[in-house]
């Protein structure tokens, strides 16, 4: 280096000798190697060259001192005397002119007395001595965790390899040399790996990477130079994202949580090392070092049962995992739980209402007062807080002065959650105000942030988990009173011109500006002498010579508002005839008092004139319409008065109309049969009983229509039933109950029969299977006509029976079927024609005997022939039996000679065939 040095010493006494001038001169000085220059000589190198010295030593010359200038900038310059420090100068050169150090001195003036050129050769620095894994340096990669890789760090400076003095070049150039696909790039002097995880051992992810650090020069000096450095980098352990989470109390309520979770899940753990261990916590649920498994809702109940009222309570689980090597640290994750406390609904308890200018409205309320809590086993879910707080003016007449809670959380000045109003300045009407209740009252202030991490490089702000806010309205209600009217007094009426009631309200004054006198339900009199109540329009007493009356007015409206007036007046007793009437008596009405139909404010000491002479002295006639005729009866009274008001008498007169009235008759009962399907009521009434009434069903039966009951909608039982007549309005309703006891008779139990035709049968040849005073046959259901039991029976024919009993009821008909089997049927004895006749008066085998032929084809003909086939005899159903006798024509009344005679029966009924037989005559 010495030799280097000297060759650049050499060449510079060379150009130097060119130079004559004293004034802008320049020089050049090479430094190649600037780690062995040692200023002081003392053996230990600093890189101090002083630019008078090395002028003389390259020119043999001296100059004068003056100011040193850098125009670079360098700051390695001592101005004053001259020292450069080579080792503050950052790069190498690349060109002769990178570093110029100017003087200026008193000799030169303004011009530049000597400028000195600097060739300073490179330096790449020594690299750190390496270890006994032949590493200079070992470094925890800063961008192997997942979320590292989203803002990739360095893992180190490089220059961290070399040491400090002095300092490499900075003008040079890093360069991996490698092919690890875990290589990434180097930017500048950093250097940026990555080391993969591989799960379980061994536990420790390392790879060395090896850099050299070039740093550019120029000539007489070495064009370059390198250093090499190893760095061992050691992946960082890493614990794992954690997910946070925002619980709000109702979602435990109502079961959300109720369910273990693992907290390695990755919706509350990502990408963790899982080389790791677990906390205990404090609510005892994490409980050995490798246990992830927790349960809310248990945590849950451990919380409420030490405080109910908890606010909001954070739950933290930490993972850890410990680091592999020195150079890195131990990393750990807290997964958070907040778990807030929900809001109870809350509701207006109590609802003020006060009635205008009352005194006893207060002049401020508070609105928070008149709302009620949740109270659960003991624990009352209030909100008294000025934060989180708001009160609201809803609806009114005005905001009674009401401050709000502009600030939310942060009170507005002024603002109290009790909300005092003014209730002096509250006009009637109704007020609405509204309480509102952020959940952050229970967990204020509230920084806990929940991000949803998507991946390892993006997240999101989670907004759920948020307890919902509650409000409730209060109302009050100032309500107007109903205007009494003013105090009235000093008034004076003869009680014949206020009538038999005064309407009291009519007496009082107003005062022309409020509403008209309130009249209604809850407007009330009492007479302030005895406390009574009293009515309006007030029905005067009798009146004594005079009276004098004090009365109040009080109107309550409907919200118990109060309002009065008195009202003070003297009546002076003025005899009163009362007042015309008319009424209409009904000839069976009770006897009554004519005094009465004056009104309640006629004078007693009257007397009556009537129809016919009719004269009564005292006030009381007893007036009965049986008796007594109608017309006009007048009552008159004497005039009376005092010294300031004369009050006349009068008359009035009543007139009576007498109206006949109907009569009903009397209570009637009647037993009906059910059979007989219908009854007029009309039919059972009193024989006294006037018509035009109606009837009523009492017992709802719905079986009468007009007068007739529907019998057949009864069952058996008593029955009752109203007549009403009534031939005036005005009358009292005439009314007769008509009892009626149905009879219902079981009908007959009866079963389809069967007959030979020969039989003949008929009605009463049907057998009955119960028993009844006596059978009724129809040939219909409906049939108002009774069969006659001799009745011959048709085949095929339906046949209807009922019960009657002793007393005439009959049942409900019942239907069977009759069939008749055909003549000469096999089961049925068939009715035989007798073979002999004698004509011996024997009364036996008189006449041929044709059985019951003649019922059964009642259409029949027989003709009987000779042995010679002549017809000696024609017979039906109008002729006598053949007894021997001709009644054919030539032969008619002949008595026929005893031998054989033929006979030939036609049935003539369109069914039967005719068939043919042999009867021998005998005389």
């Amino acid at each position: 280096m010495n030799i280097i040095r000297g060759i650049a010493l050499a060449i510079i006494v060379f150009f130097s000798a060119v130079l004559h001038a004293q004034c802008n001169l320049e020089e050049t000085i090479v430094i190649c190697d600037m780690t062995q220059i040692d200023s002081n000589n003392d053996g230990t190198p600093d890189g101090i060259i002083n630019l008078y010295d090395e002028y003389t030593n390259l020119t043999g010359n001296t100059i004068q001192a003056g100011t040193w200038f850098d125009p670079g900038f360098n700051f390695a310059l001592n101005a004053i005397t001259g020292d450069l420090f080579l080792w503050d100068l950052n790069e190498s050169s690349t060109t002769t002119t990178d570093y110029q150090f100017q003087l200026t001195n008193a000799d030169c003036g303004s011009d530049i007395a000597l400028t000195i050129n600097l060739v300073l050769g490179p330096f790449s620095g020594i690299a750190l001595p390496t270890n006994l894994e032949d590493v200079n340096v070992q470094v925890c990669d800063s961008g192997s965790t997942p979320l590292d890789l989203c803002i990739p760090l360095p893992d180190i400076d490089l220059f961290e390899a070399l040491e400090s003095l002095p300092s490499p070049h900075a003008n040079g150039q890093w360069t991996y040399e490698g092919s690890s696909p875990n290589f990434i790039e180097v930017v500048g002097s950093e250097l940026f790996v990555t080391v993969p995880y591989q799960p379980g051992p061994p536990l420790v992810d390392e790879e060395t990477f090896e850099l050299i650090y070039t740093v550019p020069g120029i000539a007489p000096c070495n064009v370059e130079q390198e250093t090499r450095v190893k760095i061992s980098v050691v992946r960082e352990v890493f614990s794992g994202l954690a997910q946070n989470k925002r619980i709000c109390e109702d979602l435990i309520v109502n079961g959300v949580y109720d369910n273990d979770i693992d907290l390695t899940d990755d919706d509350y753990l990502l990408f963790e090392d899982i080389e790791g261990t677990w906390s205990m916590d404090m609510f005892g649920q994490i409980s050995t070092l490798g246990d992830s498994v927790i349960n809310i809702n248990a945590i849950y109940q451990q919380i409420i049962s030490n405080n109910p009222r908890f606010g909001c309570v954070d739950v933290d689980f930490t993972y850890s995992v410990d680091q592999r090597s020195g150079v890195c640290d131990d990393s750990q994750s807290t997964i958070s739980f907040k778990i807030y406390e929900y809001l109870r609904p809350f509701s207006q308890s109590t609802f003020p209402e006060f009635c205008e200018d009352d005194e006893s409205i207060p002049a401020t309320i508070n609105l928070y007062d008149q709302l009620g809590f949740a109270n659960d086993n003991g624990v009352v879910y209030d909100y008294p807080s000025d934060s989180c707080t708001q009160w609201n003016f809803v609806s009114g007449p005005s905001d009674l002065g009401l401050v709000s809670n502009a600030g939310g959380c942060s009170p507005t000045p002024g603002y109290s959650y009790l909300a005092p109003v003014d209730l002096t300045v509250a006009v009637p009407g109704t007020y609405v105000f509204r309480y509102s209740v952020n959940p952050e009252i229970n967990c204020n202030p509230d920084n806990f942030e929940v991000l949803n991490y998507i991946d390892a490089c993006t997240s999101q702000i989670d907004t759920s988990g948020f307890c919902g806010s509650e409000s409730a309205e209060v109302v009050i209600v100032i309500h107007p009173k109903n205007y009494a009217g003013e105090d009235t007094v000093d008034l004076s009426f003869c009680s014949g011109d206020l009538g038999n009631t005064i309407d009291l309200i009519s007496l009082l004054n107003t005062n022309g500006i409020d509403d008209p006198i309130y009249v209604g339900p809850f407007g009330t009199w009492v007479d302030l002498d005895t406390g009574s109540a009293i009515t309006s329009p007030f029905v005067l007493p009798v009146i004594n010579d005079q009276q004098t009356f004090n009365f109040q007015y009080n109107t309550t409206n409907a919200n118990n508002c109060n309002e009065e007036a008195t009202l003070s007046f003297t009546v002076f007793e003025q005899y009163q005839a009362g007042t015309n009437s008319t009424t209409q008596v009904c000839s069976d009405d009770s006897s009554f008092n004519l005094f009465d139909l004056l009104g309640s404010n006629a004078s007693a000491i009257g007397s009556w004139t009537g129809p016919n002479g009719f004269v009564s002295n005292v006030s009381e006639v007893i007036f009965d319409p049986s008796t007594f005729e109608a017309g006009n009866y007048m009552y008159s009274v004497p005039d009376n008065g005092g010294t300031s008001i004369t009050c006349s008498g009068g008359q009035a007169t009543v007139t009576v109309t007498i109206l006949q009235n109907g009569n009903a008759g009397s209570d009637m009962q009647a037993t009906v049969c059910r059979s007989d399907d219908q009854l007029d009521l009309q039919s059972i009434l009193d024989s006294a009983a006037d018509s035009g009434g109606t009837f009523q069903d009492i017992d709802g039966t719905n079986a009468l229509n007009g007068s007739i009951v529907n019998l057949s909608l009864l069952n058996e039982g008593m029955y009752s039933f109203q007549y009403t007549i009534q031939d005036n309005p005005q009358c009292t309703p005439s009314i007769a109950i008509l009892t009626i006891d149905v009879i219902d008779v079981m009908s007959p139990n009866v079963e389809n029969q069967t007959f030979c035709l020969t039989d003949a049968a008929t009605i009463s040849d049907l057998e009955i299977l119960s028993s009844a005073f006596d059978f009724m046959w129809y040939d219909t259901s409906t049939s108002i006509d009774t069969l006659p039991s001799d009745l011959l029976l048709v085949d095929g024919e339906d046949y209807f029976v009922s019960a009657l009993n002793s007393g005439g009821c009959e049942s409900d008909r019942i239907q069977i079927s009759v069939n008749l089997l055909p003549f000469y049927d096999s089961s049925c004895n068939d009715c035989e024609i007798n073979d002999g006749i004698s004509d011996n008066d024997d009364n036996e085998n008189e006449v041929l005997d044709l059985c019951n032929l003649p019922v059964i084809f009642p259409e029949f003909e027989i003709k009987i022939y000779n042995r010679y086939g002549n017809i000696v005899y024609k017979g039906n159903n109008n002729t006598s039996l053949f007894d021997g006798t001709s009644n054919v024509s030539l032969t008619i009344g002949s008595k026929l000679p005893s031998g054989t005679y033929f006979y030939v029966f036609n049935p003539n009924d369109g069914l039967t065939d005719p068939f043919q037989g042999s009867v021998y005559l005998s005389r």
